[in-house]
């Protein structure tokens, strides 16, 4: 018997599975099918994980279930790589399409009307963190030519998209493991709150507490994915109303045909 083996042996149990999970970690992490997945995401899921299951094998596979589900909304390597196309072609709508946030905005001119009624507000920013960006930066380059513009998102391929696009700086970033602490003249949440919390009850809270912008434009969906109104703008106008910061007040509520936005300035 060799030595490594019987150093191993003689390893505590706990010793062992430590080293035997952390090897499924690593393997997760440098997975082709998760590389598109911020690090910090999968290092999240798999402490979550972790705490849940006594078991590897339990915890390898509540994790990869996990991340699934997140990767559900990414693209397919085909529509990714038609997104890098038109990326550097700089087709700006037919790219926003590429998105499910950005497409249920379009066409351009009702995104248009949307951020007017925003800028009306907030006035013309010159800088803008925008938060679970999507391709929400693609829009904005276009729209805010010079500002200073970063998205954060957890899909790498939203993150190369938009940097091959121009205009806009991108990184990778999980909310639920670190607000940015950049500040900005504008913050944009647009859609992620409801998820945030669905994943961590009070987390929604905490970021917009922890968000450094003179204005932060919260969004949440007013229909279901079907389309139906199911009392869902009602819901969240109440959880907003709320759950506004102490340092933060109601500047404005819109609305647009399945989006409802509220629009905070700093006090």
């Amino acid at each position: 018997m060799s030595a490594k083996s019987s150093a191993s042996k003689r390893a505590p149990r706990s010793v062992r599975r430590e080293e035997k999970v952390s090897g499924l970690k690593e393997k997760l992490l440098g997975s082709k099918k998760y590389r598109d997945v911020c690090p910090d995401t999968i290092e999240r899921i798999w402490s979550e994980c972790s705490a849940k299951y006594k078991k590897e094998k339990d915890v390898d596979k509540a994790a990869r279930e996990a991340l699934h589900g997140v990767t559900g909304a990414f693209m397919t390597e085909r529509e990714y790589k038609r997104a890098m196309e038109l990326a550097a072609a700089h087709e700006g709508e037919a790219l926003l399409e590429m998105h499910a946030s950005t497409r249920e905005r379009l066409p351009i001119a009702r995104m248009n009307e949307t951020f007017d009624r925003i800028f009306a507000i907030t006035g013309r920013p010159e800088s803008v963190l925008d938060l679970a960006c999507g391709l929400n930066p693609v829009y904005l380059a276009q729209r805010l030519p010079g500002a200073e513009l970063l998205g954060v998102d957890i899909s790498g391929q939203c993150v190369n998209v938009i940097r091959a696009f121009g205009g806009a700086q991108a990184r990778l970033g999980d909310l639920l493991c670190a607000v940015p602490e950049e500040s900005a003249q504008v913050a944009l949440l647009f859609k992620v709150l409801p998820l945030l919390e669905r994943q961590r009850a009070g987390a929604a809270a905490d970021v917009l507490h922890r968000v450094q912008a003179e204005w932060i434009v919260a969004s949440f969906p007013t229909r279901s994915l079907g389309g139906r109104n199911v009392g869902m703008e009602k819901h969240y106008s109440e959880w907003m109303e709320a759950h506004v910061p102490e340092n933060r007040a109601i500047a404005a509520r819109l609305t647009d045909e399945n989006e409802l936005f509220y629009v905070l300035k700093r006090k």
